[in-house]
């Protein structure tokens, strides 16, 4: 196995240890192998027939809507609901694709895994190693995670990414070489036959998620009928999630209104969630009073029952998520835009620009 084939298995792990934005992701740092799937650079990889295609996107939407309310579910319950989707997805998936397709995705989600692979369960296995190359792999492996989480804590507060970035591939590739050192002959073999041939992870970025339809409660300001993206479709979808006595929220607001002006006449529509945090957040008339207040000329649905905020699993307030003209998240960000110097708002702005410029069919 050359050292080439190796570095490309664990290239993947540099992006997501140190982001370069916010993306779709609706479940940050969970399995990647469930945003892999939704990237429409894998499904080109598979070659599905057209109507291999639709099938393969009517089961991950279905699957989607499985997945988005386990985000803001308690760790054990999230995990559990997760690990259960995620082995019935495997399952129909196995069933949908060829053997050679299946294989193919199986190759491409453990280039992905990177070095973490060599401590999956059936890769394991297959590796048949000896307890103390167990050990020495798990401590190779867990020191490196720890010193690559430390370096994207440092890029989150904001330091230069080149250095950063320069630390990361330095700690790779030594990670790289001890695992050369403790891997057999034999063991590079199985290793090789695993991550299968190249692929270009440059291509990825593009993960989209079907958005959970909107949940009517009766209540909206703004609107003279209840909206469903459904109805939507052929228009890009700002959903922003916010409670008027938020501070973090508060600080939003201008850019709302920028966006609100600035794409006015456009395909672009603004739909605000007031979920509330307090007793007085639970008054319509409070939040009307306030959307006033603010300035919000665009439509904002009351989710005084949490009925949305559980169908998305939204976990923060305030959280903006763009949906595209056939009704998938493509981007997300949560927290202020602009918290401690970052550019959200500009970054979410061009997001926009993007997918208005795409064309509302596929």
């Amino acid at each position: 196995m050359t050292r080439y084939c190796i570095a490309a298995c664990v290239l993947v792990a540099m992006s997501a240890a140190l982001p370069t934005s916010r993306a779709a992701d609706p479940f940050w740092g969970a399995d990647p192998a469930w945003n892999l799937i939704h990237e429409p650079a894998v499904e080109k990889e598979l070659k599905l027939s057209p109507a291999k295609s639709r099938e393969f996107r009517r089961l991950l939407d279905e699957f989607d809507a499985k997945f988005f309310p386990l985000r803001n579910k308690p760790p054990d319950q999230a995990a559990k609901g997760v690990t259960e989707a995620m082995a019935d997805l495997t399952n129909r998936l196995q069933s949908l694709l060829s053997e050679s397709q299946f294989r193919r995705l199986a190759e491409i989600q453990t280039r992905q895994q990177g070095t973490a692979a060599l401590l999956r369960p059936g890769l394991m296995t297959l590796m048949d190693y000896d307890p103390q190359q167990k050990e020495r792999l798990e401590r190779v492996i867990s020191e490196t995670l720890a010193a690559t989480k430390e370096l994207e804590q440092r890029a989150t507060n904001g330091e230069p990414r080149e250095p950063l970035e320069k630390q990361y591939a330095a700690l790779k590739q030594d990670e790289l070489q001890k695992v050369l050192d403790i891997l057999s002959p034999i063991q590079k073999s199985v290793w090789q036959k695993a991550v299968g041939r190249d692929f270009d992870f440059t291509k990825l970025g593009r993960a989209k998620f079907k958005a959970p339809e909107l949940v009517d409660s009766g209540e909206w300001l703004n609107s003279e009928k209840p909206l469903t993206l459904e109805s939507l479709a052929g228009k890009v979808v700002v959903l922003q999630f916010y409670a008027f006595g938020c501070i973090n929220c508060i600080r939003n607001f201008p850019t709302y209104l920028d966006w609100q002006e600035r794409f006015r006449g456009k395909d672009v529509v603004i739909i605000g969630i007031h979920t509330p945090e307090t007793a007085a957040e639970q008054d319509s008339t409070n939040v009307k009073e306030k959307a006033i207040e603010a300035g919000f000329k665009f439509p904002v649905l009351i989710d005084k029952t949490k009925a949305n905020w559980n169908a998305w699993g939204n976990s923060m307030w305030p959280s903006v998520y763009l949906i595209d003209k056939q009704g998938y998240l493509r981007h997300f960000w949560p927290g202020e835009l602009k918290w401690q110097g970052a550019t959200g708002d500009v970054w979410m702005r061009e997001r926009i620009e993007e997918l208005l410029s795409e064309p509302a069919t596929p």
